[in-house]
């Protein structure tokens, strides 16, 4: 569209005024949110001939609420989803989402383009194309994050870190001569599948030829749940961890000296700053990246929009000007942030408006760089995205229909169990075999048998067995 009027839809004719509402999570509220809102609508009424209501909610809360909200059967356009808050697969087999196939084909062609298919293909349920991926890092490279001033000051040896367990001596130092400092930090536990050579996508063993899938509680994961119950008894855990909400609780307040984090993206140092009260991190990979796909973070259209089309031309804008993505991410030049040159922004964080999650809104790639950023921040985003181990099960999706029941009771048992085992609170040797015998009761080898059952025949159909 040029500046001086509005788009034209395909059809060539002058678009009509419209409203979009979006909901997306938010790490905490921002007092310059309307500032900021009506300077995007500068943008889009100039484009798109819409005005754009942003509807942040906090991380949180983000799952209740949108229940809530879809729920009650309210109109509105945009909604942010993932593959581990507010469920893409679950929510669009409850019908949530509108399909983009047509959309994508049409006003959405230049997004389209944008990413190749294996992105793509983790926005299809049942062969249509059911949200757009916010293109970021799409592996997972499970990591340890420690504070650079206690690595520097005991002058530890981070290359020592192989697996899990070779951080005790770090954190044996810590609580031994840090007061006051939490030497671990977590919430609801930190076990990763990824770190013991299990796929992330089906669980069966990266090297097991006869696919065979595993069960809820595998050897690997009672030595976790024994590991972190040594830790909890010996003070390294904070002892909260089992009821903490969000994964930042746990580091937020700069007090804690070493925490997980299952993506270990190039570049997330500055975030975690910013996120622990401003102390620099040094990060230590714990396994080779595995290519986790884009279901992590994705933006979908409602099936209740009145205005599909324009909400798919917002989306094609978001993920492809500059301008509009660094508005939504970083605020108001001069305000929020200040130009260093034109790649890298020095961000005020107290200056009411901080999103500090770039991958909520779209292709990360369009954006600044905040001081500290590595330079090649991007290029190293691609690399390991390029490099991750691809999942043969990458094209598999399991139909949970027939062991919904099962599925729902076992989700119960977990939310009882999960956290308290996963941190340690709990100790193993008298509530894992409770726990165990609590999920079989619930019906996890039926899960488990419809699991293997399906992948055999997705295996036969691909000629891989």
């Amino acid at each position: 569209a040029s500046a001086s009027g509005p788009a034209s839809a395909s059809s060539g004719t002058e678009l009509k005024p419209v409203e979009l509402t979006w909901y997306y999570p938010q790490n905490a509220e921002n007092p310059d949110l309307k500032l900021v809102n009506d300077e995007v609508n500068k943008i889009t009424q100039v484009k798109i001939n819409a005005t754009i209501k942003l509807k942040p909610i906090d991380f949180g809360n983000y799952e209740q609420k949108m229940n809530t909200i879809v729920a009650s059967g309210e109109a509105f356009d945009l909604i942010w989803t993932s593959n581990w808050l507010f469920k893409f697969d679950t929510n669009q087999k409850k019908g949530v989402f509108a399909p983009l196939d047509d959309l994508l084909n049409t006003v959405g062609k230049d997004l389209y383009a944008t990413m190749q298919e294996k992105f793509w293909n983790d926005a299809k349920q049942e062969g249509s194309i059911y949200a757009v991926p916010n293109f970021q890092i799409s592996a997972s490279r499970p990591s340890f994050v420690l504070q650079k001033r206690f690595v520097d000051k005991y002058n530890f040896d981070t290359h020592s870190i192989k697996k899990i367990e070779d951080l005790e001596p770090f954190l044996k130092t810590i609580k031994e001569n840090e007061p006051g400092i939490t030497p671990f930090g977590t919430t609801r536990g930190f076990y990763s599948g990824l770190l013991y050579g299990i796929d992330s996508k089906v669980p069966v063993y990266y090297d097991d030829k006869t696919y065979t899938v595993l069960p809820d509680i595998t050897d690997e994961l009672r030595e976790y749940y024994k590991l972190v119950r040594s830790w909890y008894t010996k003070g390294y855990i904070n002892e909260d961890a089992a009821t903490l909400k969000s994964a930042a609780d746990a580091y937020n307040k700069g007090t804690t000296a070493a925490w997980f984090d299952v993506t270990g993206k190039p570049g997330s140092e500055v975030e975690f700053k910013a996120a622990d009260g401003g102390y620099d991190v040094v990060l230590v990979p714990l396994a080779q990246p595995v290519f986790t796909g884009a279901a992590s973070t994705m933006n979908a259209i409602s099936r209740t929009s009145k205005n599909p089309e324009r909400a798919m031309m917002f989306l094609q804008l978001v993920n492809t000007d500059k301008e509009l993505y660094n508005l939504l991410v970083y605020g108001i030049e001069g305000k929020h942030y200040t130009k260093l040159d034109d790649t890298y922004i020095k961000i005020d964080q107290d200056a009411g408006y901080f999103t500090n999650s770039d991958w909520v809104f779209g292709n990360v790639t369009n954006g600044y760089l905040p001081e500290g950023a590595p330079a090649d921040k991007f290029e190293q985003t691609l690399k390991v995205n390029d490099e991750a181990r691809v999942s043969p099960f990458s094209g598999f999706s399991f139909n949970s229909e027939p062991v919904k029941t099962e599925i729902a009771n076992m989700q119960a048992v977990r939310d009882e169990y999960q956290a308290s085992l996963g941190t340690g609170t709990l100790d193993p040797e008298k509530y894992l075999p409770i726990y165990e015998e609590k999920l079989k009761k619930a019906g996890s080898d039926v899960v488990v048998a419809e699991t293997q059952k399906q992948l055999d025949e997705w295996l036969k159909q691909k000629g891989m067995k």
